[in-house]
C-alpha cells in the first residue's frame, strides 16, 4: 500500500474502504490496540485537536475481542453523538477479550472551534480482523459515514 492510500500515526492508519473509511490499528496489547483505535476514531470526526477539559467513564462488555472492539467504537461514537463532545482519546483501565473499561478525554463540541471532519455514523461488522501477533494485537474495523 503506498502513502498515498492511507494516513498513519502511531498506532493506526487509515484506509480508504470503497466509500467508506477503515482503520487498521495495532498495539502491544489490547488497552494499546483499544487506545489506539478510539485515536483513530477521534482523527475521523475532527480535523481540529481536541483539547479536553472533562473525561467520560464507558464500559463495554462483548462475546469476543472482535465485538468488542466493535462495540466499544460504537460506544465512543454513541456518546459523541449524544453528549456534544469530541474526545482526544481514551485512558483505559481495564482490557480483555470481553471487557473493555475507560476514560474518554472529552471536550464540548464546539462548532466555531472544531473543524469537523466526518459523521461517523457507526462502527460496523463487515470486513473486521482482529489478530494476535508477536508483537502485540492487529486488527482492522470499517466505519459508516
Amino acid at each position: 500500500m503506498s502513502s498515498a492510500d492511507f494516513r498513519e500515526t502511531g498506532g493506526v492508519r487509515e484506509v480508504e474502504y470503497s466509500g467508506d473509511v477503515a482503520l487498521e490499528v495495532w498495539g502491544r496489547d489490547r488497552a494499546e490496540l483499544l487506545a489506539n483505535a478510539t485515536r483513530g476514531l477521534c482523527g475521523l470526526m475532527t480535523w481540529s485537536p481536541v483539547e479536553p477539559v472533562s473525561s467520560r467513564r464507558i464500559e463495554v462488555r462483548a462475546p469476543d475481542l472482535k465485538s468488542l472492539l466493535v462495540d466499544w467504537l460504537s460506544a465512543v461514537i454513541l456518546c459523541a453523538a449524544t453528549e456534544a463532545e469530541l474526545y482526544a482519546g481514551a485512558a483505559m483501565e481495564v482490557a480483555t477479550d470481553v471487557h473493555a473499561a475507560g476514560m474518554l478525554r472529552a471536550a464540548p463540541l464546539d462548532t466555531a472551534r472544531h473543524q469537523l471532519r466526518f459523521d461517523v455514523k457507526a462502527a460496523t461488522y463487515h470486513d473486521v480482523w482482529v489478530e494476535e501477533t508477536a508483537a502485540g494485537f492487529r486488527a482492522r474495523v470499517v466505519f459508516d459515514l
